[in-house]
């Protein structure tokens, strides 16, 4: 465990730069989009639209992992990390989990930002002369935390099948990635109808108090079903994916 968190660590050392810029730059841009809210204003500043843009921070991280796969070899230290007395999937995983640990903050950051927002616009709502905004804390949570969670996990996954396929396959490694990218979406959207089917979720809807108006809402099934099934579905072929490139790292990398 001591070796794993080491080279955890070294992972998010080498690539500080990032993790301090991009994170910096969500909360720059969060607190734009909610400081453009004025006392006394009934319509919202378009500078309110900022507090989405982070989300697609979420397409840096497969080339980050890539990246930081590809700088082992170009800086000739993948010999020694090969050669380390851990198992090689360890080395893997250290480089995957923090790169998803900069995924979670930046999903967390934007998130508390884009709650931050709709709370402002609720408070417009009525100054607005406009009916007050049905989506809650939860939904926003719900919804984005799919979306995003599900992006991350399927584009990381191929990432990783990525990274492992190219240190095995030295000649036509661009078109081996591309095509194992392609199998993976193939798979992923092909199967994603049938296994809305297979989930079958009450029909009662959940019901709590909203915390900002204590107004009791509702959160249907179907809108539990959609973001549990992308959600889910996309761990799934995203973690096989990932699957496929440690095993690749472990069994046919050469040190």
């Amino acid at each position: 465990m001591n070796t794993w968190k080491t080279l955890y660590i070294k992972e998010i050392k080498d690539n500080r730069t990032l993790f301090v810029l991009l994170p910096s730059v969500t909360v720059f841009l969060e607190l734009v989009a909610v400081l453009s809210f004025e006392d006394g204003q009934s319509i919202p500043s378009a500078h309110a639209l900022w507090s989405v843009v982070p989300y697609s921070f979420v397409l840096v991280l497969p080339f980050l992992l890539i990246h930081s796969f590809a700088q082992e070899i170009k800086g000739q230290t993948h010999y020694l990390l090969l050669s380390l007395p851990v198992s090689r999937a360890q080395v893997f995983a250290a480089k995957a989990a923090a790169v998803t640990t900069l995924g979670l903050v930046l999903f967390a950051l934007s998130t508390a930002g884009l709650i931050a927002v709709f709370s402002e616009l609720r408070a417009l709502a009525p100054l607005a002369d406009v009916q007050s905004i049905p989506f809650t804390t939860m939904h926003i949570s719900v919804f984005t935390g799919a979306c995003y969670l599900s992006a991350m996990a399927l584009m990381l996954g191929m990432a990783g099948g990525v990274a492992g396929l190219k240190l095995v396959v030295r000649r036509f490694a661009g078109l081996a990635s591309a095509a194992f990218v392609l199998g993976v979406l193939y798979c992923y959207f092909g199967t994603l109808p049938e296994v809305f089917g297979w989930i079958d979720l009450p029909d009662n809807s959940l019901l709590w108090s909203d915390s900002n108006s204590g107004v009791q809402v509702s959160m249907s099934p179907e809108f539990l079903k959609i973001n549990f099934t992308f959600f889910a579905h996309s761990l799934i072929v995203g973690l096989a994916s990932m699957g496929i490139g440690m095993w690749l790292f472990e069994k046919r990398a050469e040190a």
